[in-house]
C-alpha cells in the first residue's frame, strides 16, 4: 500500500546502496538463507530448524561487533554460552541422540543460522542509512527473484505448479493461500504491535517461532523430542530472549 501511494520511495539517492540491497541483501543473502532453510527442514525436525533460525542472535552479536563495533558484554557472552549449551542439549551432543539428528542436518542448520544473521546485519546497514524498512524489502525480495530465475525460470515454474496441481487437486493452492495469509498477518501483526507495545516486549514474542513449530511438528508429522531436547530448547531460546530484551533496554 505504502509502494503504491509512494512509488518515487524506491528511487535511492544514493546508487551504491540502490546496488547493495539487491546484490547482497537479497540476491546472496536472503536466495541463501531460504536454500539452506529448505535443506534443514529435509533433514532435520521442524523444531530443530526453527531453533537453528531463531538462534540467528547468537550470530548478530558478532557480526554487529565487527561491522558497527557495537560493544559486547559480559551478559551477552553469557547468553550466547548458555544458548550454545542448550543447543547441544537439543543435538544430542552429549547423550549420543537416536539417528534422527545427522552430521549433514547441523551443516544446513547452522548454514540457516549464519545466512540469516548475515542477511539482518546487511538490513541493518541499510536502516541505518535511513532507508525505508519496506523500501529495503522490496529490493531484497527483487534481487532474490532475480537470482532464482536462472536456475527457475516464471514459465518452469508454473508447470511445475501445474503438475502438481493435477497430482493433488485444490489442496496444493489452499496451501499456498494459507501460507501467505499466515505471512501477511505475521508481518502485519509483528508491525502494529510497536505501535501498542514496547519493542523490547515485541521482540521477545518470536519465543513463539520454535515453540509452534515443535507443536506443528508433532501433530502434523509425529516430530517427537526427547526430555533432554525439551529442556535443551528451553534453555537455548530463554537465554536469546533474555539477551534481546536487555539489549532493546539499553541494560546489556
Amino acid at each position: 500500500m505504502t509502494l503504491a501511494k509512494n512509488p518515487k520511495s524506491l528511487i535511492l539517492k544514493n546508487k551504491l546502496l540502490y546496488l547493495t540491497t539487491i546484490c547482497l541483501s537479497g540476491g546472496l543473502l536472503y536466495s541463501t538463507y531460504n536454500y539452506t532453510y529448505v535443506k534443514a527442514i529435509e533433514s532435520l525436525p521442524l523444531a530443530i530448524t526453527s531453533l537453528f533460525n531463531f538462534s540467528n542472535a547468537v550470530v548478530l552479536v558478532l557480526l554487529m561487533r565487527l561491522f558497527f563495533k557495537e560493544k559486547i558484554t559480559v551478559k551477552k557472552v553469557i547468553c550466547c554460552l548458555i544458548s550454545l549449551v542448550g543447543i547441544l542439549f537439543v543435538l544430542e551432543i552429549f547423550s549420543g541422540g537416536d539417528g534422527d539428528i545427522t552430521t549433514i542436518g547441523i551443516f544446513w542448520g547452522v548454514s540457516v543460522t549464519v545466512s540469516l544473521a548475515f542477511a539482518y546485519t546487511i538490513d541493518y546497514f541499510h536502516i541505518q542509512k535511513e532507508i525505508p524498512f519496506y523500501v529495503v524489502q522490496t529490493y531484497t525480495c527483487l534481487g532474490a527473484i532475480i537470482v532464482y530465475s536462472f536456475n527457475y525460470s516464471v514459465w518452469d515454474l508454473f508447470k511445475e505448479l501445474g503438475s502438481i496441481t493435477i497430482q493433488h487437486g485444490a489442496v496444493l493452492w489452499l496451501v499456498l493461500l494459507l501460507y501467505f495469509v499466515n505471512v501477511a498477518i505475521s508481518y502485519g501483526a509483528t508491525t502494529a504491535s510497536y505501535n501498542f507495545i514496547d519493542a523490547s516486549y515485541t521482540s521477545m514474542t518470536y519465543v513463539l517461532e520454535p515453540t509452534v513449530a515443535a507443536t506443528a511438528g508433532f501433530l502434523l508429522y509425529a516430530q517427537r523430542l526427547s526430555a533432554v531436547q525439551i529442556i535443551g530448547m528451553v534453555i537455548s531460546v530463554s537465554a536469546i530472549v533474555y539477551m534481546q530484551y536487555i539489549e532493546s533496554k539499553g541494560e546489556g
